[in-house]
């Protein structure tokens, strides 16, 4: 990775700015990760009741989310390797958005099911692909900044919790879902 080559501006103990607006770059990322999430878990009870799914039935819709996550994260791994980390953040930055938007387009616990493999695998994604960008990261600065990524996922959870829950009442998960669309493509779009 030539990006993380410089760890240094020149001073001793000084970061170079590549490192720095990478770093930034990744906590945006991280905090995107858990904002997404956290949206999507604030409507699924009315994505429940969309499809009319029982409670079993749901449960094995939403393993949906696992099962996708889990075949990407053994392929993502791989990808990295191949076209670095960074692209791959950037490409699952994409698919994670445009993958939230599709559980309110179903009608049925079997198609919720199979969006949800579809958003599992953008999200496995961008996590394996993501946490290797940071382990290069905290290589280049060789300092530990891992914990300031995590950090910044679980904020933009409860970002994502908080906000969804104040408008869960007023947009109907679609229009909710549609939003976080378009509101990761821009934050993917500005990391």
């Amino acid at each position: 990775m030539p990006l993380l080559n410089k760890t240094t501006s020149g001073a001793p103990g000084a970061t170079s700015p590549v490192l720095t607006r990478l770093r930034v770059a990744l906590t945006v990322f991280f905090a995107l990760d858990g904002f997404i999430f956290a949206g999507w878990v604030v409507r699924i009870p009315a994505i429940k009741d969309q499809t009319g799914a029982s409670a079993s039935e749901l449960g094995l819709a939403l393993l949906g989310v696992s099962a996708g996550a889990v075949v990407t994260m053994t392929l993502t791994g791989r990808l990295c390797t191949r076209f670095g980390s960074h692209p791959v953040t950037v490409a699952c930055g994409v698919l994670m958005p445009l993958s939230v938007a599709l559980p309110p387009l179903t009608h049925s616990a079997l198609s919720l099911g199979l969006v949800l493999l579809v958003f599992g695998a953008a999200y496995g994604g961008i996590n394996v692909a993501m946490n290797s960008a940071a382990v290069d990261l905290v290589r280049a600065l060789r300092r530990p900044v891992m914990p300031s990524f995590h950090a910044a996922f679980s904020l933009g959870g409860m970002i994502g919790a908080g906000l969804g829950g104040l408008v869960a009442g007023h947009l109907s998960p679609t229009r909710h879902l549609l939003a976080l669309t378009v509101i990761g493509l821009l934050v993917t779009a500005f990391a």
